[in-house]
């Protein structure tokens, strides 16, 4: 499988018709099997080509915003379901911020190649920060069919909490797909401390898109990568590929005959002590 992580970097965004073309044009010349977009796609596309409100403050563009997301939410979401189904890929479509029973969650969806929406995932682990906002946290994980792999979503600050990746793994996860927004500067190189370490950990891939944009007085961009258990990537260093802040895109194609076969030479979700994990697995204790 070919995957392709994207930051939204050089993609116009000031218009809806021109943010669909630039992005099938660079889908296209990279023919990936699956794509991952960054977290807050579906803000930086609403900001920038005014369908929503941008406020002085980041928090309170948010805020403002996932009151009165029904109408752009179901618009990004059509919008990415006619790309994927278009270029016969799975699209992981970034984030968009949702209202359910007058909660409001930041939910990442996949698209599968026929346009379908087959998974979407609530973040589960809020900073402080966005608990003032107004977020509430998931509950679940989920994991789905991408092709011949099971795949989960992981959003945001989720990538910094180890057990987010110890419950995908011992669910069966062969692939984590996360949409990132890191602020720019020195801190966005902290990346690392998130599903690179989750890989490690756990032995499955991921691919992580990070943002590169601005939203109100707030400036994204951190690096892209596809992350691999270090022993099947190029210096053992845990990276098929990596990118830059500024890189569009990064691609990588996927081994999983390789990955298996360190999973049976050095099984470590074995070493794990189950019942320790029961309650986190909904498991009867």
């Amino acid at each position: 499988m070919r995957v392709a992580a994207l930051t939204l970097a050089r993609i116009r965004t000031n218009d809806t018709g021109l943010y669909k073309k630039d992005l099938s044009r660079l889908l296209e010349n990279s023919r990936p099997d699956l794509a991952v977009l960054p977290a807050f796609s579906s803000l930086v596309l609403g900001v920038d080509s005014g369908a929503v409100k941008n406020y002085d403050q980041f928090d309170q563009t948010v805020k403002f915003h996932m009151a009165d997301s029904t109408d752009w939410n179901r618009y990004f979401l059509n919008l990415h379901s006619e790309i994927a189904s278009s270029l016969g890929i799975f699209l992981t479509a970034g984030t968009i911020f949702e209202n359910k029973s007058g909660s409001y969650y930041h939910t990442a969806c996949c698209f599968d190649p026929d346009g379908r929406l087959v998974a979407s995932q609530q973040q589960t682990h809020l900073t402080f920060a966005e608990k003032k906002i107004g977020l509430s946290r998931g509950e679940d994980l989920h994991l789905f069919n991408l092709g011949e792999l099971k795949a989960g979503l992981v959003i945001g600050n989720d990538a910094r909490h180890p057990e987010i990746g110890r419950i995908f793994g011992l669910l069966g996860a062969d692939i984590l797909l996360c949409s990132g927004a890191l602020r720019a500067g020195p801190h966005c190189w902290q990346e690392t401390a998130g599903m690179w370490a989750q890989v490690q950990q756990n032995q499955f891939w991921a691919v992580e898109a990070n943002l590169n944009g601005q939203i109100a007085n707030y400036q994204f961009g951190a690096a892209p990568a596809v992350l691999g258990p270090c022993e099947i990537t190029p210096g053992q260093s845990g990276y098929l590929e990596r990118g830059y802040p500024d890189s569009p895109l990064i691609t990588a194609r996927l081994d999983q005959s390789s990955r298996l076969q360190i999973k049976a030479n050095y099984p470590l979700l074995e070493q794990l002590n189950p019942e320790a994990y029961d309650r986190l697995l909904n498991r009867k204790v």
